[in-house]
């Protein structure tokens, strides 16, 4: 979505516009993308992940937070999930997403550009439609894809 005049949204414009609050936006590039609510399996998967992260991350210092924006470089992206491990820090170190058919392309494609861009150190894709985790690994510049029954670890926070 554009504006009217199909000129790019700038961040202050799309900062001020009204949002459904039962939608998801994002502004990647100049363009709003928009998402209607989660699934109920998506939110299954997002709280059971949430939860894993949760105690897997407890006395390490380290956060789990869902569905906040990242904002950096004009662009705002808001991850199902993500991992802080510096309070100060405003580009999380782990970022998830979960495939949804409205989300799928993006999430593949642009996102995984952008968050390497925003100095996201791993991409966590979620796929429940073949039931894989694929982990990006920016820092080390490669990617594992883990099936159903194997599992998913982070090179970057062991």
């Amino acid at each position: 979505m554009r504006t009217a005049e199909n000129k790019a949204v700038t961040l202050e414009m799309f900062t001020a516009m009204p949002k459904d609050e039962h939608k998801k936006y994002e502004l990647i590039d100049g363009i709003i993308y928009m998402a209607p609510s989660p699934s109920r399996e998506h939110q299954r998967i997002a709280h059971k992940l949430h939860g894993k992260l949760y105690t897997t991350l407890d006395q390490t210092g380290c956060d789990a937070a869902g569905e906040l924006d990242i904002v950096c470089q004009g662009n705002v992206l808001r991850p199902d999930l993500m991992v802080f491990c510096n309070r100060d820090d405003e580009i999380p170190e782990i970022v998830f997403e979960i495939l949804s058919p409205s989300t799928r392309h993006r999430d593949l494609g642009i996102k995984l550009v952008k968050y390497e861009q925003m100095g996201v150190k791993e991409y966590w894709i979620v796929d429940p439609k073949t039931k894989a985790i694929t982990v990006h690994n920016f820092v080390a510049q490669h990617a594992e894809t883990y099936i159903l029954g194997e599992i998913a670890k982070s090179e970057i926070r062991p």
